[in-house]
């Protein structure tokens, strides 16, 4: 396992380059269905059985079984070592790795520590200011909007007053230099050469990272002039294409859904209403970077948007976006136009959690915004409506979800199912230009080096990394699971290791997907996982599949030990009469239990 940088900025890199795009700089590559397929790069091939998975973020060629993530893809076309692949990345991706040798990587990261270090003072400047005399009004604004102390201090919220260049004196008398104040946003020089403050007489909003630093500030009037939101530039530490307001504290909410609302203040209501599962985009459209970081740590993303406003192209393709990287996309619907914080003030808290529970799939909201904008009282309009409605359809790839919304429709509009599914089907025969690849019976059976082709050892393995693979598509099933689940209960020590780092992320929050794991993995064991990921974990239930393969490890588990006391048994004569009574013991007690085992 590769140790050279941190895991989280490893994490950083994987996420910010995405492994279609990527490879697509290298490989032709054809949609069909969620997935995207080729040609190999690897091995001379005439039909495509190369297959990228942006759901998951992974490769996998059916052929020649090489499989792993966009690091992993890098290192093979490249012939890169696994650090030079990482820094390939990190480039194309703009993102500073930890110090390096040459003059420029230590000055680049020295550059990004002063900048932390800046806006944490500036956070201390202007949480001070809100404390101060100055920040009376803004603390009437912040008591006016039911903002409580305790979630004032959790959010570092703060103030900035009307001087021009407070904060700019406060920051050189904590000894930071002029050049890197500026690169911070937080100061401004105009053609006079003087120094001035970017945010005065507004309410401050630091922004965290995924680690909790410090990277940015939104900032707030407290009347109607505009902008009524201004955000910190970019900078070598703030990316708002890639951050989420409040990730770094709803990643640890334990839920398993995360809301996604527009404002700043939106977010502090809802954590202040315990519901702290709550994110905000920066001012910008949702894109595939924080979509992946939102997967990563939620199986349903609930998406809380004005849907009746201008920006509602922009919100769906948002929530495409996340629908084609594999989230399970829902829409709040909350009444009369208002946003979260005023819908709270007025009607509770338990009244927006109904409202939340009532959430509605994107395909209904697809349906519905379609209804809104076509006459369906005409015959022409219906037409209309139901081939659009089609459009919508064909794109399902569950054919249960897909015959519930067939049903309803047919039912709503009196036009026969048949006619509808004619419709969905025309569609998806266009789409369907590629035939799935044959799975390689090699690559089928490949388990990685070192592992034996027969024999209880090879299944015994073959279902740990299978369980471990489950995981990591699946981290809510840990819940399940928990009390059956130790590092010590897998027989290999690779394996070990592999459910060691799971289990502890899992555990503290942090959680693990697919494409995280093959990045800490060897080529080969990379290899065998990215099968697994692409060919087995596709089961109807997750819970089902873990508890059935705890139970044949198990189980075969014990049938190892019992052929091994059969295999000690047949040299009785060496033993003495008490070993020989203890082992006969242990078979009996292991025959029960596989007995037991097999009637489960």
């Amino acid at each position: 396992m590769y140790k050279y940088y941190p895991e989280d900025i490893i994490e950083e890199v994987r996420i910010s380059n995405d492994i279609v795009d990527v490879v697509m700089e290298y490989v032709r590559l054809e949609r069909k269905g969620k997935d995207y397929f080729g040609l190999c790069p690897f091995h001379k091939e005439k039909t495509p059985s190369f297959s990228v998975a942006p759901a998951k973020q992974i490769f996998y060629c059916f052929g020649c079984g090489k499989g792993g993530n966009v690091i992993q893809f890098i290192m093979e076309i490249e012939n890169l070592s696994y650090i030079d692949a990482v820094k390939l990345l990190a480039d194309r991706a703009r993102i500073q790795l930890p110090d390096g040798d040459s003059p420029e990587e230590k000055e680049k990261a020295l550059i990004k520590r002063r900048l932390i270090e800046i806006n944490t003072e500036a956070a201390r400047f202007f949480f001070s200011m809100l404390n101060s005399p100055k920040g009376e009004k803004a603390r009437w604004y912040l008591k006016n909007r039911d903002i409580k102390e305790s979630i004032i201090r959790k959010f570092g919220i703060g103030y900035s007053g009307d001087s021009w260049n407070e904060l700019f004196i406060y920051l050189k008398k904590k000894g930071f230099e002029e050049e890197h104040i500026l690169k911070s946003g937080l100061v401004l020089l105009n053609k006079a050469g003087t120094f001035y403050d970017r945010f005065r007489e507004r309410i401050m909003f630091p922004i965290f990272d995924i680690r909790g630093n410090v990277i940015a500030f939104g900032g707030r009037v407290m009347d109607s002039s505009k902008p009524k939101y201004m955000n910190s530039p970019e900078t070598v530490v703030y990316n708002k294409s890639k951050n989420l307001y409040a990730l770094n504290f709803a990643k640890n909410s334990g839920e398993k859904r995360l809301i996604i609302v527009e404002g700043y203040m939106d977010v502090i209501s809802l954590h202040q209403s315990g519901i702290i599962n709550t994110v905000a985009s920066l001012g910008t459209a949702l894109t595939e970077s924080q979509g992946r970081t939102l997967k990563k740590y939620a199986e349903e993303v609930i998406i809380s948007f004005d849907a009746d406003t201008a920006g509602q192209a922009a919100t769906m393709r948002g929530l495409d976006l996340l629908s084609d990287i594999g989230c399970n996309v829902k829409v709040l619907k909350i009444p009369d136009g208002k946003d979260p914080d005023e819908f709270i003030r007025k009607n509770g808290v338990d009244a927006f959690k109904k409202l939340i529970d009532k959430s509605i799939s994107l395909v209904e909201y697809k349906i519905e915004i379609l209804k809104k904008n076509i006459d369906t009282d005409t015959v022409d309009g219906k037409i209309k409506f139901l081939n659009k409605t089609a459009d919508i359809l064909s794109k399902i790839d569950n054919s249960v979800e897909r015959e519930m919304y067939v049903k309803k429709l047919a039912a709503q509009y009196r036009i026969s199912e048949e006619s509808i599914f004619s419709e969905v089907y025309k569609r998806i025969n266009k789409t369907a230009g590629l035939k799935t690849p044959a799975i390689n019976a090699a690559s089928r059976k490949k388990i990685s080096k070192g592992i034996q082709e027969d024999g209880i050892d090879a299944r015994i393995l073959h279902d740990e990394r299978f369980l471990l693979a489950l995981l990591c598509v699946d981290n809510s099933i840990y819940r399940t699971v928990k009390d059956k689940i130790t590092p010590d209960i897998f027989s290999d020590s690779q394996n070990k290791e592999i459910a060691r780092i799971i289990l502890e992320r899992i555990e503290d929050g942090r959680g693990i997907v697919p494409g995280e794991l093959l990045g800490m993995l060897e080529n080969d064991i990379a290899d065998d996982f990215a099968r697994l990921f692409n060919e087995e974990c596709h089961c109807d239930d997750n819970k089902k599949a873990i508890l059935g393969t705890i139970r044949n490890i198990e189980m075969n588990r014990l049938k190892k030990r019992q052929n091994e006391i059969l295999d000690i048994l047949k040299n009785r004569e060496e033993l003495t009469k008490g070993d020989v009574e203890k082992l006969e013991q242990e078979l009996m007690s292991l025959i029960m239990r596989i007995k037991n085992y097999k009637n489960i």
